[in-house]
C-alpha cells in the first residue's frame, strides 16, 4: 500500500540533454536522449531506421549452422518487416470477419523482425521461428470470451518474444495445457480497450467490473524529478475525474491496489511518486536509474494517439482477471486465438460478432494492430514515435 513520503521533490521535471526526463514508450530499452519522432507511416520509418542502423546477420558457428539453416541473408530483419507491412495493408482492406487472420500474421512477422534485429546470432532465434508458440485448449471451448482459452508452449516466436520482454515471463505465465487463460481475461488487461470492456460487462443491476487503469493527468508521460537527496524520483498526478465528483483524495480501494513501488506525495493527495530514488549522474544516466526505470515502466500502459495518454495499472488489485504481463504479449496471444477461430470455426466468429460481446471484440480487432505496431516500433528503436493526428 502506498504511504506518504517526506522527501522533498522539485516542482520542475529534471532536464536531461535539454529535455524533460520521462517514462518512454519502450518497455526494455528507452533512448532518453532521442527526440520524439512524428510520423503517420510507422512502417516506412522503421525501414529507414533499419537502413541507418544496419546489423550483419551472422551465425555463432557458421561451419555447422550454415549447412543446417542455409544462407544468413534469408533471416534478415528487413524481410520480415516488409512481410508485416504487407499483411498490415491487407488488414486495412478486409471485412471484420477476416481481419484477425492477417492482423495476426502482421504481428508475427513484425515480431520476427524485432527478434532478428535484436538477437546477436541467428542460432538465438531460428529454432523458435518454426512455430508460433501458442495453442488452443480444445478441452475448454464455448461461444463466449470467458470460455475461449489460449496457452503457450515452451518454444516458438511468442515464447522467445515473451522472454525478451519479461525476465520472469515463465513465472508470470507458465506454459502448458494447465495454464491457459481466457480471451476475456486477456482483454481486461489492455488499456486501449478498457472502456469497451467495462461497458460490455457492467450492468445497471449487476456486479461492477473494477477499473484496472488510472489515467495520468495532462497529456504527458510521467516525469522524473530531483529530490533533496539528489536522487531522481518518478512523479505524476492522476486524473481526479475517475473518482467521482469533487474527490479530496485517491480512494483507499484504489490506493491499496497500486504497486508498493509508489507513495502518495505529502503535498498533493492525487500525486504519486516512486518510493525509491535512483542515483543521478551529472552528465549521464546511471545503471541504477535505468534499472529503476525498467521496474517502474512495467506499472504503466499507454494508448496510441497524437497525444500522450498514459495509464497507471492497478497491478496489486486482488482480482482473478488481473495479469501483469507486457501488453504486446497480451495482444499477440489474443489475436492468435481469434485468428484460429476465423480459420477453423468461422461460425463461432459469426456468433461472437453478433453477441453481447461484439463491441468489445470489434474494438479490439479495430485498434489492436496499430497499437501493437506502435509499441513494437518503440521497442525496436527505443524512441517515442507519435502519430501526427493530421488526416
Amino acid at each position: 500500500m502506498p504511504k506518504r513520503t517526506y522527501v522533498n521533490i522539485d516542482e520542475v521535471p529534471y532536464q536531461y540533454k535539454n529535455r524533460k526526463l520521462q517514462i518512454g514508450k519502450s518497455y526494455t530499452s528507452p533512448d532518453f536522449s532521442s527526440h520524439i519522432v512524428l510520423t503517420d507511416d510507422i512502417f516506412t520509418y522503421i525501414d529507414f531506421y533499419f537502413s541507418s542502423h544496419k546489423k550483419a546477420m551472422k551465425y555463432h558457428n557458421s561451419a555447422v549452422s550454415k549447412i543446417k539453416y542455409g544462407d544468413e541473408k534469408k533471416y534478415h530483419y528487413s524481410f520480415y518487416w516488409k512481410q508485416a507491412m504487407s499483411f498490415y495493408k491487407a488488414a486495412k482492406t478486409l471485412p471484420m470477419e477476416s481481419v484477425p487472420l492477417v492482423s495476426y500474421y502482421s504481428m508475427l512477422n513484425a515480431v520476427k523482425a524485432f527478434l532478428a534485429f535484436k538477437c546477436e546470432y541467428i542460432e538465438d532465434f531460428v529454432e523458435h521461428f518454426s512455430r508460433h508458440g501458442l495453442f488452443e485448449n480444445t478441452a475448454i471451448s464455448g461461444n463466449e470470451l470467458s470460455t475461449i482459452h489460449v496457452g503457450h508452449q515452451n518454444k516458438g516466436v511468442f515464447v522467445l518474444f515473451g522472454r525478451m520482454l519479461e525476465q520472469n515471463f515463465d513465472t508470470i505465465w507458465a506454459g502448458g495445457k494447465l495454464n491457459t487463460v481466457t480471451l476475456k481475461k486477456l482483454l481486461y488487461n489492455l488499456a486501449f480497450i478498457h472502456r469497451a470492456y467495462i461497458t460490455t460487462y457492467n450492468t445497471p443491476r449487476g456486479a461492477r467490473v473494477p477499473e484496472l487503469f488510472i489515467p495520468v493527468k495532462t497529456a504527458q508521460a510521467p516525469c522524473y524529478y530531483k529530490g533533496n537527496d539528489s536522487n531522481l524520483y518518478l512523479k505524476f498526478e492522476v486524473d481526479h475525474s475517475l473518482f467521482g465528483v469533487a474527490p479530496v483524495s485517491i480512494p483507499v480501494v484504489y490506493v491499496n491496489s497500486i504497486s508498493s513501488k509508489f507513495k502518495i506525495s505529502d503535498n498533493n493527495n492525487f500525486v504519486l511518486q516512486s518510493v525509491n530514488g535512483a542515483k543521478r549522474n551529472q552528465d549521464s544516466l546511471s545503471s541504477e536509474f535505468k534499472n529503476e526505470n525498467d521496474e517502474l515502466r512495467r506499472e504503466f500502459q499507454y494508448i496510441r494517439s497524437s497525444k500522450k495518454l498514459w495509464y497507471l495499472k492497478r497491478t496489486a488489485l486482488n482480482h482473478p482477471e488481473v495479469m501483469n504481463l507486457n501488453s504486446m504479449l497480451i495482444i499477440m496471444a489474443a489475436m492468435h486465438r481469434v485468428s484460429e477461430i476465423v480459420r477453423y470455426k468461422p461460425e463461432q466468429m459469426a456468433h461472437l460478432l453478433n453477441s453481447k460481446e461484439n463491441w468489445l471484440l470489434h474494438e479490439f480487432l479495430t485498434l489492436a494492430l496499430d497499437q501493437f505496431i506502435d509499441e513494437l516500433a518503440a521497442e525496436i528503436t527505443g524512441q517515442d514515435i507519435m502519430c501526427t493526428g493530421v488526416k
